[in-house]
């Protein structure tokens, strides 16, 4: 890899436990090399590291681009790509339900790398923090209060189905105050032994994080503080042939609903069964007692396998990533129905609420750009130009200061020039998801 500039003072060791894929293989975009080009010719005449004179405040949306490990910065209001600065790092699921609405003060990006989570400041785009939990794969959530970040670690749908010697995997809690005296610090550590946990999600009240097990086909409850499991629900029986594989999970703002997405079939990289997936809806208005209300499966007209979701602020409408299908599949919560399928142009496997809950945010892997989704009208608003595969996605309210060595590196990434350490999500067989 190559070396960072000497403006740029933030080097570490790439905690990557799989290649990258090389995703210049096929070639430069030629409109991305002139776009590029012109970027880093206007970069370089400001010279040095110098940054804007002020952080500003605004609605800002933080698109994560695992192709090039940029951060494309795009303003929230007017659905304008504003810049793509290096970050050496990226996401696919930074925490993004809570800590993210428009009256939110909180300037942190939580990001899931492999091995643990890294935070970064929203005015710099700098690392501040990083815990390592141990495991590969790690998918984080913000407790509603700001003060706690929930991960699970350690479940995947390629987890050996049978192995000789499992190992135990876990539920982290950190503190996730800035103001804190242990900010970044691993507060509660739950083992779940060889369960898989493979999401967390919480209610608008914080008190309860809800983690689908895949490799213990359980949907975990455990209280936030004290911090342990008081509640394990079996899932269920397979809508066909294999195990339900329940994996991930996404809490309404309201608090009644719980939507999990399901592997349905086998475990492992080359399952016997192969996964056709379904999507289940839960009543969870209570929450140490969860109830499962529809499952939807490929019979009811689901396009593809479910990979994660949103639910719409009124609880009455989920949207489910389904990148086979290359769409955005849309489901009426309380009949529990599919409703319409969105076509995004690609492959997407996550999104994220805009910080006034009116759009959601798509990014699209195979089309390098952002799907804007029109609440209101279910309908694609527009899409924005994105960096090199973009994946996770995550709002905000800080219009970062980024500097002059960041912006250059962007532009020198995105041409496909090999800068820093480059490092990864978790990304079994290429996809950076538990799913």
């Amino acid at each position: 890899m190559g070396e960072r500039p000497a403006c740029d003072g933030r080097g570490r060791s790439s905690e990557a436990s799989t290649d990258p894929t090389d995703p210049f293989a096929n070639g430069v975009d030629r409109r991305r090399l002139l776009e590029s080009s012109a970027a880093v010719g206007a970069t370089v005449s400001v010279g040095g590291c110098l940054s804007q004179e002020s952080t500003e405040r605004a609605p800002t949306m933080f698109v994560f681009n695992n192709g090039d490990r940029t951060v494309s910065v795009i303003d929230a209001e007017t659905d304008e790509h504003l810049e793509s600065p290096f970050v050496d790092t990226t996401a696919s699921f930074p925490a993004n339900q809570y800590g993210t609405s428009a009256d939110s003060e909180y300037d942190v990006l939580w990001l899931n790398v492999s091995g643990g989570v890294r935070a970064l400041d929203q005015h710099t785009l700098e690392e501040i923090d990083s815990v390592e939990t141990g495991y590969g794969p790690n998918y984080p959530n913000l407790t509603p209060d700001e003060e706690h970040l929930l991960v699970a670690s350690g479940g995947t749908t390629t987890l050996d189905p049978d192995p000789n010697e499992p190992e135990t995997h876990a539920i982290v809690r950190i503190d996730a105050d800035r103001e804190s005296d242990e900010f970044g610090e691993v507060t509660g550590e739950i083992e779940t032994e060889y369960t898989g946990p493979c999401d967390a999600t919480l209610g608008p009240d914080g008190e309860y994080v809800f983690v689908p097990e895949i490799a213990n086909e359980t949907l975990a409850v455990a209280s936030v503080d004290p911090f342990e499991v008081v509640a394990r629900i079996d899932v269920g029986e397979p809508a066909g042939d294999g195990k339900v594989l329940p994996f991930m999970g996404t809490a309404s703002f309201g608090g009644d609903t719980l939507i999990v997405e399901n592997g349905e079939g086998e475990l492992g990289s080359d399952p016997a069964v192969p996964r056709e997936g379904s999507e289940s809806i839960w009543d969870v208005s209570d929450p140490t007692e969860p109830v499962e209300r529809d499952r939807i499966t490929r019979d009811d007209g689901l396009p593809a396998a479910p990979i994660t979701s949103e639910i719409a602020p009124d609880g009455e409408t989920a949207y489910l990533f389904t990148p086979d299908a290359e769409s955005v599949t849309v489901v009426d919560c309380e009949a529990g129905a599919i409703e319409d399928e969105l076509d995004v142009g690609g492959r997407s496997i996550s999104g994220a609420w805009g910080p006034f809950r009116e759009k959601l945010y798509v990014p699209v892997q195979t089309a390098n750009h952002v799907a804007v989704i029109d609440h209101a009208q279910q309908e694609i608003a527009t899409t924005i130009d994105a960096g090199e595969s973009p994946t996770g996605a995550v709002a905000g309210t800080v219009r970062p200061d980024t500097d002059a060595s960041q912006r250059l590196l962007g532009s020198l990434s995105t041409l496909g020039v090999d800068v820093g350490d480059q490092e990864m999500a978790f990304c079994p067989d290429g996809n950076c998801y538990c799913g």
